[in-house]
């Protein structure tokens, strides 16, 4: 008589269910631990799986492979009813079908903020996806296939939200045809890498870029009236990045890339057809015609993007292409990743690591992009398809298209392992041997040599790709790592600190194969020995000789002339030893090579408003002063930072200076504001007086590399104004130009982001309040927090007269309202604050050091500071607001006893310039990089530190009184 294993299955005990359900799974405690908590924090859950042993036993296998998931079902359990409807059907969902069930999602969850929306559906359709994955009912091209669908009908989705947000405010954008028929623009979301070949992963980033099809202006229907295509469009662009990149509360749907859009970081968010196919065809790098390739209209308007595709193709695919040049060109590539890679920590990794997926793809575009010039089938965008027709023909042999395909499906299914274990974008394979024994048994090994012959596999795997790339590549063998950089050499600045004996040797001999690029510039044969004599003696070798090269690509492509002599040389190589964000702007424009020579005394007297209005006042519209205020900007801000680089300029010379450049920026951008509010609205007649003012570090004149500007706007509520726009109107318009005047992305870059959060009722309050208001709201509506932040108020720019006339007033009013709260509350409520703020901010990871939100960070000086400011009526006074002056102040007062006084300086001091150079070398963080990073090593040498343990130890000495101080002024 036959056994029925289900008739077995029902009449077992829970316990024995579960056992016979586990036994064989990757992980089963972990399975059993999803069960039990299951079942004791969800009862209806016990009776769901008591009525479905297959739904049982998915859940279990979702629970091993992936604890992300279980956490997932944990926090809905509701998805379990879902699950078990969807799990029958293996068949690939299109993004149609999709988008109907992101609908109804959307509907039965309507009061939802649609971020927390997005994420939480696009987790919901991953327990479907990864179920077939790990069952192995679908292939690994149908999971990244059906995981890209999944991405192109959230961005959709988005759009469509996004668009008609749009729409409410500006009215629809509109264009003429050639014979001057209105319509309306269109718009597409183009993705690339992974997303646009439609091979994606679990936990991608994805690539985008922004095209619309149009300049012109909108219907001005909306509730601010007209704009034009290009903001009605950037603002379009930023909306869907924060819809479904912004990460709230349980995160983002996806971490959105835009550094491929045309120029990179500076380029505007979203560009015009004509615009882009121009970039394209002429100053676009090798490189970025490679990742078009991958590109495809992911939403939107899809006949836009096959316009674009077609006015493109032959930049991509050139007849005339070379394989030697293609070749070159996608190893240069290559070689960049390398170094960029063996930065990171170790164990290997199955994107970039040798023998990785990285080679495969770059195997298949180089190829396509030498051959697929003369051979329009070769042009096809999906790796593995890729691999197929070169191998039809003959351009790679069928036993590297068989190894290749193999190795791709093995890596890709590691790399879906890895990064669902927890959710998270890696691509490392454990060193620890549970860890990766772990990983074995998900990539369905089993038994007891199921790591052995994991790891056999992997390096038959990574060794087939690489013997095929070192032959299509024609590579020599060579010991990668010793050309990579590590970093790690940075000295204290103007202290020059390089590698010696064998490593600077191997340096100074790597500069040699780009040093004729900057030879050809300069015209004298010696120079490439000056250069290579830099590069092993600059701040750190390794870095600067990865940033040269970035740059001797661009200058290679650059137009402009760009004078080059030793001295201007010297100082870039030195810039490239130290600042990966300044190397990073002047790639982007080499033109800001000239402004590195500048001496100390000239930048030290420059006059910043001078020097802004000159360049503005001869352009004649809107986008000609950006361009305008953006160029002279970033020439400015490059001399402050070469100087600073040079160990030139003290901290608060170089807090002075971007200070001064800041103001005088807003200055600018009022002026700016002003007449493009004219352009648009008409004549204003006379505006009433304008003062802007700064808030945190702008206030206390501490501006850094990288920060915000917080400001509020106040005008004179008592000039005239003749006007068919109220008051409030027309400065609300003008604030809006101002700060798109500062903030927005264009093709020469931006200055600032802009906040103005910190105005009075905040976002529900208008963009400048008059006078009156303005005091009223300080004196009868404005929370603790609120005067904990208007003490470090200050006139930044416009009518400083009238903005100093009113700091005073507003300062008086703060000081006013404190004095009338109790002591014992003012202190509760600022602790409050404090605590909020660190819990928010650090608890979003724990595996780095937070200087500024963490315990005995710069917010704990900035809370104690200001508290004792309102207690004691310590108001700021003079040109001179900074937190160290303060501190002094304070103590001069009597607020601080001599052991706080010395706790709060000191451990301030070092955060500083800790903080300081830390934007300087990798931008601005608030975090420190982990222990064993490089740029670890290169702040514990520029604060003249011997090891970056003694800059840590010295930190949490610091960080530890700094705290007990804080404790001490602001008890519970």
């Amino acid at each position: 008589m036959a056994v029925d294993p289900i008739r077995i299955f029902l009449v077992q005990s829970v316990e024995e269910r579960i056992d016979s359900l586990t036994s064989d799974l990757p992980d089963p405690e972990g399975a059993r631990r999803f069960y039990e908590r299951a079942v004791a924090e969800h009862g209806q859950t016990a009776g769901l799986f008591k009525r479905d042993a297959g739904l049982l036993a998915d859940a279990l296998a979702l629970a091993a492979w992936s604890p992300f998931l279980a956490a997932t079902l944990l926090q809905h359990p509701d998805y379990l009813v879902w699950l078990g409807r969807e799990r029958a059907s293996a068949r690939v969902k299109t993004a149609e079908e999709i988008s109907e069930g992101l609908a109804r999602f959307a509907f039965t969850n309507s009061q939802l903020d649609r971020q927390i929306l997005l994420a939480r559906f696009r987790r919901r359709e991953l327990l479907r996806i990864y179920l077939h994955d790990i069952r192995r009912t679908s292939t690994i091209v149908e999971i990244t296939e059906e995981l890209s669908n999944l991405a192109d009908s959230i961005l959709q989705y988005a759009l469509d939200l996004a668009r008609q947000e749009m729409d409410n405010l500006y009215g629809v954008p509109l264009c003429a045809d050639a014979r001057g028929r209105k319509g309306i623009a269109s718009f597409v979301i183009i993705a690339m890498g992974k997303l646009g070949s439609r091979e994606l992963n679990y936990a991608s980033d994805i690539d985008l870029m922004f095209l619309y099809s149009d300049d012109g202006e909108t219907s001005g229907t909306g509730a601010r009236g007209a704009a034009t295509n290009r903001e009605y469009f950037n603002r379009l662009a930023e909306r869907i990045v924060q819809l479904v990149g912004r990460p709230v509360g349980e995160g983002a749907a996806y971490r959105v890339d835009l550094r491929l859009r045309p120029y990179g970081r500076d380029g505007a968010l979203s560009c015009s057809l004509a615009e882009a196919i121009r970039y394209y065809r002429e100053k676009a790098h090798p490189w970025e015609l490679q990742a078009l390739i991958r590109a495809r209209a992911a939403a939107g308007d899809a006949s836009l993007y096959a316009r674009f595709a077609e006015e493109v193709r032959a930049s991509i695919y050139r007849s005339d292409e070379t394989v030697e040049r293609a070749l070159e060109h996608v190893r240069t590539a290559k070689q960049k990743i390398d170094r960029h890679h063996a930065k990171e920590g170790r164990g290997y990794n199955v994107k970039l690591g040798r023998g990785g997926i990285r080679e495969i793809e770059f195997i298949a575009q180089a190829l396509q992009l030498a051959y697929g010039g003369g051979d329009i089938w070769l042009q096809a965008p999906h790796t593995l398809i890729g691999l197929g027709r070169l191998a039809d023909r003959g351009l790679i042999t069928e036993r590297e298209r068989s190894a290749l395909s193999a190795a791709y499906v093995f890596l890709r299914m590691l790399e879906h392992r890895l990064q669902m274990e927890h959710g998270l974008q890696t691509h490392t394979v454990p060193e620890d041997e549970g860890r990766r024994e772990l990983v074995a048994r998900r990539m369905h090994f089993v038994g007891p040599r199921a790591l052995a012959e994991f790891d056999a596999a992997l390096a038959e795997h990574t060794a087939n790709v690489h013997a095929a790339f070192a032959r299509i590549f024609n590579l020599r063998e060579v010991d990668a790592d010793r050309l990579a950089p590590r970093g790690g050499d940075l000295g204290a600045a103007g202290e020059p600190i390089g590698p010696s004996g064998p490593e600077a040797r191997s340096i100074i001999s790597s500069a040699s194969a780009f040093a004729s690029r900057f030879t050809r510039r300069i015209g004298q044969k010696e120079i490439v020995e000056s250069l290579r004599e830099a590069i092993a003696l600059s701040p750190n070798s390794r870095r600067a000789l990865s940033n040269l090269e970035r740059i001797a690509a661009s200058l290679a492509k650059f137009e402009g002339e760009v004078w080059l002599d030793e001295r201007s040389l010297g100082e870039l190589v030195r810039l490239c030893g130290v600042s990966d964000p300044f190397s990073e702007m002047i790639a982007s424009n080499p033109s800001l090579i000239e402004a590195l020579s500048v001496p100390r005394e000239r930048v030290l007297s420059r006059e910043h408003r001078a020097l802004l209005h000159e360049a503005v006042c001869r352009e004649g519209s809107f986008g000609g002063e950006l361009a305008a205020l953006r160029r002279t900007w970033a020439r400015l801000i490059v001399e402050i930072a070469s100087r600073d680089v040079a160990g030139e300029l003290s901290l608060a010379e170089a807090n002075r200076l971007q200070t001064s450049l800041a103001e005088a920026s807003l200055d600018l951008g009022c002026s700016i504001a002003r007449r493009e509010a004219t352009r648009r609205y008409g004549d204003l007649d006379r505006w009433p007086r304008l003062v802007v003012f700064g808030l945190g570090r702008l206030g206390s004149g501490g501006v850094d590399y990288g920060s915000d500007l917080d400001i509020v706007l106040v005008y004179d509520g008592a000039d005239s104004f003749a006007s068919a726009l109220t008051p409030e109107e027309a400065h609300g318009h003008l604030a809006e130009i101002l700060v798109a005047a500062i903030s927005s992305m264009t093709r020469d870059g931006y200055l600032y982001r802009v906040d103005m959060r910190l105005r009075p009722d905040g976002k529900n309050g208008p963009l400048a309040v008059n006078e009156r208001a303005f005091i009223d709201y300080l004196r009868e509506r404005a929370s603790v927090w609120e005067w904990l932040a208007y003490v470090k108020l200050r006139a930044v720019a416009a009518d400083l007269e009238f903005g100093r006339a009113l700091e005073e007033r507003a300062r008086r009013a703060i000081y006013e309202a404190a004095r009338k709260l109790d002591d014992q509350r003012l202190r509760q409520q600022a602790r409050h604050i404090r605590e909020r703020l660190e819990r928010e901010r650090t608890e979003r990871s724990s595996r780095s050091l937070d200087i500024k939100f963490g315990r005995g960070g710069m917010l704990d000086v900035y809370f104690a500071v200001r508290y004792l400011q309102l207690r004691d009526g310590v108001l700021d006074e003079g040109d001179e607001r900074s937190t160290l002056h303060t501190i002094e102040r304070l103590r001069a007062a009597g607020s601080l006893d001599e052991s706080d006084y010395l706790a709060l300086r000191e451990g301030y001091s070092l955060l500083r310039r800790l903080d300081h150079y830390l934007r300087l070398i990798a931008g601005r963080s608030t975090r420190l990089p982990v222990a064993g990073h490089p740029t670890l090593d290169d702040l514990a040498r520029c604060l003249r530190f011997s090891s970056p343990e003694e800059l840590l130890a010295a930190l949490a000495e610091s960080m530890a009184q700094i705290r007990a101080a804080y404790e001490r002024i602001i008890a519970p």
